[in-house]
């Protein structure tokens, strides 16, 4: 081989390497441009083509064979990166098994070449293939720039190259290399202009969209060379009551004090310069230049500015999100239609206050409830209500001083914090006046009662939820005194208090789970001593604590609206009961079941006791209902409406107690009762004359009246005698019998 050839090859190897390596390394600094990747990787493949063929071309070496399977591979690689390469800069990369099909054809085109012991037939399908190319290379690059519309004709001028092989053969294989790497190094040229093009439009790009996203946000960026502002978007201005960078900068420059930021940037300018910290974040309230006040957040970090060090700061406007959460702590925190804080505050305010250690100092609590607020709405309407309430309120704060705190706890009820125990006679004074002055709404004076309950901290308590509990008790002590009335508190208050809560716990579980039952107490005839019926008598056997007072447990339940839920489940028993009876016996004596107002009153009284009558089927006149004396005072037109569809369906009726409440000649006239019921206490002095006066009188009244006559209390032989003497028809008492269960009332049925 001659040296020119010699030549040729080197510079055949070298060439394509040199391009190959400089578009790898135009690679690696942009990965996306994989065109680049490609066409090096077909410059490496066709330099190994090269050096494997120059091998194989001389026989008489041991490694001929080896080289040509090499430069089969090469080339396959070779033609397959070229085309990758076009493809992907034109932006129609093939798909894997186009790759294949190239892959193949090239094979049996080497193959056959190998079998010939020629090259024509590789160097015709390899210049088709780029022929093919550059063709395609035309089309998809005519209207693109003069640069990319250059590399269809390189294209098919690289193709065109075989044709020396196919003239020549292999003696001018180092021709065909040699002008085939100078056109490789000229599209090598064309690719790095295209990658070095293409990441500036790349980088063009990114810089418009991060200044579109920059101007179009809604937080505002500033960008510092400490103390100057280099670059501001316009929601930075906006922030700052600006139009421009320039007079944001001059703002700044001038340091005015509205600005509020400058010492706040140079030290976290500092810190971040001085690599004392990565992202420094800080937020605060801001003064803008217009004096509106914002709440801002600001995030800063090192960046570089025209090659220079600078801060660039990333501004978020809070102030509608903190305003919203401060409004929405207000609401939580105070009353709506007084304004003042409410019980949640209170707590607060308690739970600081009550604390102990070696300087720990006291408190009082003073809880207020207007009397009777409820029937004032009622009479006035809520409108006037309010207003007497704001009022009322604007009155204890400005006149209780400014070292009390005043709350309102809900509905009519308002709370008073005060540490200064000094000066407590002088606040209950102010209290006071403030609660006798007239409430002016509209043109009308209104006067209100209120009820005052005050506990000191730690003299009623020792911390703030029981010296909440103190002042409450203190305070319905207080509502128990007419007018307004001022009770400080007592352990017996709170005591009181717990014990009637606990009382309706315990009551509201007993109906639950059916701890109440019936006794039942006999009425015999008051000459013959013979049954003539039972009074059923409610009795709470409750776990742990044994028989319990009805005279406690009725008026919880009628304080609590429970006597509803106990009276028809009485009534249920005793309707059961009398069933039971009747099958077992053949037959039973009337039954009398005591009866509340508030039950007796209810629209739908009637039709639960005609609903257990006949779900029970039991006769209506085996049921008799004892009611008192308040339910006909409370509603005599209701009452005497209930007692006349209770005679309609065939029960009967007696009043109960008679002689211990008004005893109304004019209400047993109205009523139309069956049974009068004399109470023990008009009964236990017989046979004291003035006694036998009174009950002969009622006996007289009765039997003018048609009604029949019942003696309770009946204790003593003189008792029975007196009682049947003076006009009664029946005796009920410890004499014939205690209360006993329906086991004990059934044999004296049966006998």
């Amino acid at each position: 081989m001659s040296q020119i050839q010699s030549l040729m090859y080197l510079m055949v190897m070298i060439i394509p390497v040199f391009i190959g390596i400089t578009l790898l390394i135009v690679w690696r600094h942009d990965p996306t441009q994989k065109f680049v990747r490609d066409f090096a990787l077909s410059n490496f493949a066709f330099a190994l083509v090269i050096l494997s063929f120059d091998i194989y071309l001389q026989k008489n070496q041991p490694y001929s064979n080896i080289a040509f399977w090499v430069a089969v591979l090469g080339a396959i690689l070779n033609i397959l990166y070229l085309v990758s390469s076009i493809t992907r800069l034109a932006r129609v990369p093939l798909g894997r098994y186009q790759h294949i099909a190239f892959a193949i054809l090239l094979c049996v085109a080497i193959g056959y070449s190998r079998a010939t012991h020629t090259l024509s037939v590789f160097g015709l399908i390899s210049m088709s293939i780029q022929i093919c190319l550059g063709l395609a290379a035309i089309y998809w690059f005519w209207k693109k720039d003069n640069i990319r519309r250059s590399f269809g004709p390189l294209l098919i001028l690289l193709g065109c190259t075989n044709l020396i092989i196919l003239s020549g053969g292999d003696k001018v294989v180092h021709v065909q290399g040699f002008l085939a790497a100078l056109l490789r190094a000229v599209i090598g040229f064309l690719f790095l202009y295209s990658a070095l093009n293409r990441t500036r439009r790349d980088i063009r790009k990114s810089m418009d969209r991060f200044r579109m996203m920059t101007e179009q946000s809604p937080q505002g960026v500033l960008v510092f060379d400490y103390p100057k502002v280099v670059y501001s978007n316009e929601a930075a201005q906006k922030l700052y009551g600006r139009s421009s960078t320039t007079e944001l900068n001059e703002a700044y420059q001038r340091k005015e004090q509205s600005s509020g930021d400058n010492d706040e940037f140079r030290y976290w300018h500092q810190q971040l310069h001085q690599h004392q910290l990565d992202v420094a974040t800080w937020s605060g309230r801001r003064t803008r230049f217009d004096g509106k006040c914002l709440s801002l957040t600001f995030t800063a970090w090192r960046i570089e500015w025209d090659g220079e060090p600078a801060t660039q700061v990333l501004i978020t406007d809070e102030t509608e999100l903190i305003d919203s959460a401060m409004a929405l702590h207000h609401k939580e925190t105070h009353d709506e239609l007084t304004g003042l804080p409410n019980r949640r505050v209170l707590i607060q305010h308690l739970n600081k206050y009550c604390y102990t250690d070696e300087n720990h100092f006291s408190c009082m609590l003073t809880i207020l409830n207007i009397n009777r607020f409820k029937l004032f709405n009622q009479g006035k309407g809520h409108v006037i209500g309010d207003q007497v309430l704001i009022e009322f309120a604007k009155k204890l704060k400005d006149g209780v001083g400014a070292e009390t705190e005043v709350m309102r706890l809900g509905g009519d009820e308002f709370g008073l914090v005060s540490i200064n125990l000094r000066e407590i006679e002088a606040l209950n004074a102010r209290i006071d006046a403030i609660c006798k002055e007239p409430i002016l709404v509209g043109e009308r004076d209104f006067f209100i009662n209120v009820a005052i309950g005050q506990a000191i901290y730690p003299l009623n308590a020792l911390n703030a939820d029981g010296l909440l509990r103190a002042a409450n008790a203190a305070m319905h002590q207080a509502k128990q005194i007419p007018g307004t009335s001022l009770v400080l508190a007592e352990a017996r208050f709170e005591e009181s208090l717990t014990r009637a809560m606990e009382q309706e716990q315990a009551l509201k579980s007993a109906i639950l789970n059916r701890e109440i039952c019936l006794f039942y107490q006999p009425k015999v005839d008051a000459r013959t001593h013979r049954l003539v019926g039972f009074e059923a008598l409610a009795r709470w056997i409750r776990p742990g604590v044994g028989i319990v007072s009805p005279v406690e447990f009725i008026a919880v339940a009628e304080k609590t609206a429970l006597i509803s839920d106990l009276g028809t489940m009485l009534l249920s028993d005793a309707c059961s009961q009398i069933a039971a009876w009747t099958a077992e016996y053949g037959h039973c004596v009337p039954v009398g079941v005591n009866v509340s107002p508030i039950q007796l009153l209810n629209a739908n009284f009637v039709q639960m006791i005609a609903e257990l009558i006949e779900s029970h089927g039991i006769p209506a006149r085996l049921l008799t209902l004892e009611i008192t004396e308040s339910a006909a005072i409370n509603d005599m037109v209701q009452t005497q409406t209930q007692v006349q569809h209770l005679l309609e369906l065939g029960v009967l009726v007696a009043m109960d107690d008679f002689g211990t409440g008004y005893s109304s000649l004019s209400m047993l006239r109205q009523l139309p009762l069956q049974t009068l019921k004399i109470d023990r206490a008009l009964i236990d002095p017989l046979p004291a004359p003035d006694a036998m006066a009174v009950v002969t009188s009622i006996c007289q009244i009765a039997q003018a009246l048609n009604m029949q006559v019942v003696a309770e209390g009946v204790e003593t032989e003189l008792h029975a005698t007196a009682a049947k003497d003076a006009g009664c028809h029946e005796l009920q008492g410890y004499l014939f019998a205690r209360p006993m269960n329906h086991l004990e009332a059934g044999r004296w049925l049966s006998h």
